[in-house]
């Protein structure tokens, strides 16, 4: 818990406030209240981690870390023999090492006590620690008496809580470096043995100490976000605000993992005029790179500048960090630099687009001590000059057609020159390559030809594939075969080569697709063919290697096939309905990489014939037995020479189709109700169609419906 100063606020009052936040304190958690972002400091309640007493009835003896209360005093047992004792409480206080100790309380709660009438001044002692070999006898040597706690008439009896300023004890045992604090209580010597005045204490105390650790130096120092330089040559800080920053430290954090908010100082001055220092002021936190920016109007061009940081929290400044250096430079390079090739002068003509030489030149500019440059605005290149104000010579490589090369010098601070621009134009030479690859696994092949004189060979390759040359003819040309192996994106580079080494490269990019191919027997791709009940054999083959299995759909139902030795597959599918047909199918490798999808779309023939009753039909009784009736019977499929037909369950009978791939059949029930017609397409090839059925209605007494 964190209380703030107070010029109004006494001692006493301050240890009731305490004693009220400590009862609502979880046991060794720590509070922070916070009036202000700056005043961020701690107040921790620390419980011992160890107990003990000792007691003159046993004199060579010491009781340590037993369940049960602390004796202090005096006091008779069941027996009727004395007892006098004194307790002792450990606490360990290494975190408050180097800390600033404002306060510290000490408490217990008093658990029992002999008469309450008495209220006897207990002492809180400071001592050396306890051992098992300490006793009455040999008690932990005594180095302070630090308070006497007399508890008011109306405190409670026993007292709820009890409490002594502890705060000299810690403080001298944190100047000695020592990790542990033990806090003795006893009677005074004229009390501590009257058994009237005796009482005990709760095993569990505690000590509110509000403390404070002086923040650390900052580190890692960085100018507009390069790590500081402490000695020549100093970093150059050109135009723009200026932004320092450095990584804060501070070991103040509480139990729910706050910290402290610092406050920083950042200073800066020009090393030439200390008196011209400037500070700005910021916040952070430990750990976190707390930074400030000087606005560009505080710098002076060609000046060397120093600064330094430091942190504060609401109690304490923490030390200066090193000293940081940066010169500064706003401006650049007064004049453009001069760009000249005699390998593409700037005369408007055409000049083959080979490797070339541009030298740069900075002129007048003698602070220039690089070269910046880009080609139709690609990537910025740097090069360095010779010497400062002096000259560069890179090799560039233009693409054919108008071509701007933009250049800049800079100074050692980075600073840019004015833009010179170099405009010249680079004629195509790479070879024309001539073909197309489609396929993989089939060879195919390339025609090359040179526009560039001098050409002797070829030097192409598919991106993967080992590189491969061929002679060129007479008059330049060449022709090449190439077979890819595998699918996807592929580029084919193809580079020419002179006699005297120069090379001019093309590069053809091709998508191959790793679709299997399908192939079928019956069924014609985009055509009507076929039949319900009409097997075709459906081929795939692979255009991925490694095939072990292939993935099919027939319109919406979906199987597998495994793949052959060779990667192909093949499967027989019987359509049972006429109309269009679509075929998906995927490969699949041994790592079960899916190619891409192979679709095959063919029409079904529908051979089934149609059915027509003249007299007789689905919708209503008609006709009577004995009263016959006609039924038209009809196929679209070419070749059609007869129908196969039945009805109900007689036997099976055949009738020619005539010119037109039709018949009449008629036929006499002799029965009213439901009937059915089964018919069946012949064709000339001997190809027997599906049944079609046709169910028509017959209705009764068909002689009395007549004499009417």
């Amino acid at each position: 818990m964190t209380l703030m100063p107070s010029t109004t606020t006494s001692a006493r009052p301050v240890r009731a406030l305490l004693a009220t936040a400590l009862s609502m304190t979880v046991a060794g958690g720590m509070l922070t209240l916070t009036a202000t972002p700056a005043a961020a400091y701690d107040m921790r309640y620390e419980k011992n981690n160890s107990w003990a007493y000792t007691d003159a009835h046993r004199p060579t003896k010491i009781t340590i870390d037993q369940a049960g209360d602390v004796p202090v005093g005096s006091w008779k047992d069941d027996r009727g023999r004395k007892h006098t004792a004194r307790a002792y409480f450990t606490f360990d206080i290494s975190r408050y090492r180097g800390a600033e100790i404002e306060s510290a309380v000490f408490s217990v709660k008093e658990t029992s006590v002999v008469d309450c009438t008495k209220r006897p001044g207990v002492e809180l002692w400071r001592t050396a620690a306890y051992s098992a070999t300490s006793s009455w006898a040999k008690p932990p040597a005594e180095v302070a008496k630090l308070d006497t706690a007399t508890l008011p008439a109306g405190a409670g009896c026993p007292a709820p809580y009890v409490e002594w300023n502890a705060v000299e004890g810690l403080r001298q045992a944190v100047a000695e470096g020592a990790s542990t604090l033990t806090l003795a209580l006893r009677l005074p010597a004229g009390a501590e043995a009257d058994p009237a005045l005796g009482r005990r204490y709760a095993s569990v105390a505690g000590i509110s100490i509000d403390y404070n650790h002086r923040p650390g130096v900052p580190t890692e120092q960085q100018t507009s976000g390069t790590p500081c330089t402490t000695a020549e040559p100093y970093q150059f800080e050109r135009g723009g605000d200026l932004a320092l920053s450095a990584i804060l430290h501070d070991q103040d954090e509480n139990s729910g993992g706050g910290t402290d908010l610092l406050t920083t100082t950042f200073a800066l001055w020009p090393v030439d005029e200390p008196s011209a220092r400037v500070e700005r002021t910021g916040n952070g936190r430990d750990g976190e790179r707390a930074s400030v920016i000087f606005n560009r109007d505080t710098l002076t061009h060609d000046r060397v500048y120093a600064w330094q940081v430091r942190a504060a929290d609401s109690r304490a400044t923490g030390g200066w960090s090193g000293l940081c250096y940066f010169r500064t430079d706003f401006q650049g390079p007064a004049t453009a630099p001069i760009v000249s090739s005699t390998d593409f002068p700037a005369d408007g003509t055409w000049h083959p687009a080979l490797p070339g030489q541009f030298t740069f030149d900075a002129g007048a500019a003698a602070d220039a001590i690089a070269f910046r440059y880009r080609l139709d605005g690609g990537l910025e290149t740097t090069v360095s000059a010779d010497r400062p104000g002096g000259t560069a010579t890179v090799t560039i490589t233009p693409n054919a057609g108008p071509r701007s090369l933009t250049v800049v010098s800079v100074d050692a601070a980075g600073n840019r020159s004015p833009e010179a621009r170099y405009e010249f134009r680079a004629s195509d030479v790479a070879p024309i390559v001539t073909g197309r690859l489609t396929e993989v696994g089939v060879p195919t092949t390339f025609t090359v030809a040179p526009q560039m004189p001098g050409v002797v060979r070829y030097r192409f390759s598919l991106d993967g594939d080992p590189e491969q040359t061929v002679q060129a003819e007479a008059d330049g040309t060449a022709t090449f075969t190439v077979t890819a192996t595998r699918a996807g994106s592929r580029t084919l580079s193809v580079t020419s080569v002179t006699a005297d080494g120069v090379t001019a490269t093309a590069t053809r990019n091709f998508q191959l697709t790793t679709a299997p191919k399908i192939s079928a027997t019956v069924y014609q791709q985009g055509a009507t063919s076929g039949g319900q009940g009409v097997p075709g054999v459906f081929t795939f083959t692979p255009r991925q290697s490694d095939v072990v299995s292939y993935r099919y759909r027939f319109g919406t139902v979906t199987s597998t096939v495994a793949a052959a030795a060779d990667g192909t597959a093949s499967v027989t599918w019987a359509p049972t309905k006429a109309g269009l047909t679509p075929l998906t199918v995927w490969s699949v490798d041994r790592d079960g990489t899916q190619s891409d999808s192979a679709n095959f779309t063919f029409v079904v023939r529908d051979l089934l014939p149609s059915v027509q009753g003249l007299l007789y039909g689905p919708s209503e009784p008609l006709g009577g037995p004995g009263q016959a009736g006609d039924f038209l019977i009809s196929s679209k499929v070419p070749g059609t020479t007869e129908f196969r037909y039945r009805f109900d369950d007689g036997p099976e009978q055949v009738i020619g189709a005539d010119i037109n791939g039709g018949a009449v059949v008629t036929w006499t029930p002799e029965q009213a109700g439901t009937h059915t017609l089964m018919v069946r397409t012949v064709l000339a090839d001997g190809t027997v169609s599906q049944e079609r059925a046709y169910t028509f209605l017959v209705a009764e007494a068909a002689e009395a419906e007549s004499a009417r």
